[in-house]
């Protein structure tokens, strides 16, 4: 009897435990289980929205969002992986190895889907689609993905894109950012990013026990990226980066009227396509590594000794100051004596008795040194400083370098030394600490074409059909008479026989510039040439600079007066 009133008593206490669970579940625990099913019944499948294509001034993309298939694998829903993954790797075309990985990492969260393969195509997409049926652990998402069309070309400005990392997610989340989110990380996909990037849509959807889309219960459209037209000609930019390959240095073409930049080149390049295709990390991490820096911008974010190409700012603010005029007359022996040591003019012989516009014709370092020396540094410093050097142009593009503008208390303020006449000889050329951009240089050629306006450079015409280029111009004071002085100087270089710019002459376009070799603490120079074309009135402003390239004189000199011919055949002079 005792046996029986124990059993009955675990009895009824299994029976109470099971009544209470039961309680529990369908009245403490109902709403709780209730949220599961419906999480399971429903399901929230997120629209990415595509970024806003960027085209050339004329219409012609350069970057824009395609569709891209990616497959994921919810790992519950998985049931033979012997099976999914004899299917998966057959229908990508990939060894059982690779894709087991990947199957392998998505057990590890089994809930959560984990992308197996990326931008898999549309054929490959199709049969993935028609396995679903038998494997419903599979999910098949349509997303955008950045193509830069004209690979290399114009990637010193166009930038690209990558994705959020954990912090930057915590940080952007609550701005409609997700976590597999890319946002701009260079050139204009990173200053316009707010721009570019859309706002997400979304549906929620109900599904069967497969996980099949049974009725689509809520919707909201996805919000593409605003458009973005530059003010760039993509035929002229690929001309010039073509005149660059295998070389390092950089191309600056603009408009000298509003600052409308045509081309932009900095070589070496790199494909920004190489940040989004899959199978392409090698290739990123080399460039990261590569000590030629080809995701530096030479034409704005390098800086360098101008060289020569500094005598035209020396040349104006002479004029300006009254410390020569057009017929002052200076004799080039070859070379000049100053504190004990020879500075030698690149003729050894000499140029003779010489005055400025002929020493811009043939770019004589005697004639600019006793010039420099009656302006003084300071002088020096105040003319180039006018004229746009040692400050940021503020062109729409990131880490612009503003340069190097030295002056007699910059030096007892940076290196606590005095100023030593031989330093304004050397000043006088654009040599010692003067350091300057592509793009500085070519703000002040510009300014010299138009009559004596400092232009805002920029690259951005219109975001989503709006205009918003300011055409910012300052003017600089100078007089008519002196800047047509330095003006005929430019023009002699290139068209007369003696000129140092003879190989960018052309005999349908009048092209006036300047050359410059600057001298460097290796043994080769860095080569300059800056001109403008038509002389009459100037259309385009174009700078080459040839890295360690040697005399300006050479290689560009004879790219810029390619350029002018490339631009007239555009219809761009």
């Amino acid at each position: 009897m005792k046996r029986i009133r124990v059993l009955a008593f675990i009895m009824i206490l299994f029976l109470l435990i099971t009544v209470a669970g039961l309680v529990t579940v369908q009245i403490f625990m109902h709403e709780r289980y209730k949220t599961m099913s419906e999480q399971n019944r429903l399901k929230v499948v997120p629209l990415a929205a595509p970024r806003g294509a960027i085209t050339d001034r004329n219409g012609l993309e350069m970057v824009k969002d395609e569709l891209s298939f990616n497959v994921s694998v919810k790992h519950f829903r998985v049931g033979n992986r012997d099976d999914l993954l004899r299917d998966l790797s057959s229908a990508l075309g990939t060894d059982k190895e690779a894709v087991g990985k990947e199957l392998n990492a998505a057990s590890r969260n089994p809930f959560v889907p984990h992308v197996v393969a990326r931008d898999v195509g549309i054929e490959n997409a199709i049969r993935i689609s028609e396995m679903s049926w038998d494997h419903p652990g599979i999910i098949l998402d349509v997303t955008p993905r950045r193509r830069y069309l004209a690979g290399a070309s114009g990637s010193s400005y166009l930038g690209y894109v990558g994705p959020i990392n954990r912090e930057e997610f915590q940080r952007l989340r609550p701005y409609g950012f997700r976590i597999d989110d890319r946002m701009g990380r260079a050139g204009l996909e990173s200053v316009y990013d707010d721009y570019l990037r859309g706002r997400h849509g979304g549906k929620q959807v109900e599904v069967d026990n497969r996980g099949r889309e049974v009725r689509v219960l809520g919707h909201r459209e996805a919000l593409p990226g605003k458009p973005i037209r530059l003010t760039v000609d993509l035929r002229l930019q690929e001309f010039c980066d073509g005149l660059l390959e295998g070389k390092r240095g950089a191309i600056v073409a603009m408009s000298p009227e509003t600052g409308e930049i045509l081309a932009l080149s900095s070589s070496p390049s790199y494909d920004p396509n190489a940040f989004i295709e899959a199978g392409r990390s090698a290739e990123v991490s080399r460039l990261l590594r590569d000590t030629e820096y080809p995701l530096l911008n030479r034409a704005i974010a390098g800086t360098y000794p101008p060289g020569s190409v500094f005598k035209l700012v020396v040349a104006a603010a002479a004029l300006e100051n009254g410390v020569i005029s057009e017929e002052t007359v200076f004799n080039c022996g070859g070379n000049m004596v100053m504190g004990g040591r020879t500075f030698n003019c690149w003729r050894k012989q000499g140029h003779g008795n010489i005055a400025l516009k002929e020493a811009l014709q043939v770019s004589c370092n005697v004639f600019f040194w006793r010039t420099g020396l009656l302006l003084g540094p300071d002088k020096i410093a105040a003319a180039a400083g006018n004229m746009g050097f040692g400050q940021r142009s503020g062109i729409d593009l990131p880490f612009e370098n503003a340069g190097v503008l030295p002056s007699e208390s910059w030096k007892r303020k940076t290196m606590r030394e005095p100023w030593y006449r031989g330093e304004t000889l050397n000043y006088s050329v654009g040599q010692g600490y003067m350091l300057a951009s592509p793009l500085q240089v070519a703000r002040m050629t510009s300014a010299l074409a138009n009559g004596g306006y400092l232009v805002k450079p920029y690259i951005v015409e219109e975001i989503d059909g709006v205009s918003v280029s300011s055409r910012e111009r300052i003017y600089l004071g100078l007089s008519e008479k002196d800047i047509g002085v330095v003006r005929e100087g430019m023009k002699m270089a290139v068209n007369m026989r003696r000129g140092t710019g003879v190989r960018a002459r052309d005999r349908d376009i009048v092209i006036s510039g300047k050359t410059g070799t600057a001298q460097t603490s290796r043994a080769e120079n860095h080569g300059w040439f800056a001109g403008f074309a038509p002389f009459d009135k100037a259309k385009l402003t174009v700078v080459v600079f040839d890295e360690y390239g040697g005399k300006g004189g050479e290689f560009a000199a004879e790219t810029t007066g390619k350029i002018f011919r490339k631009a007239g055949e555009l219809g761009l002079l």
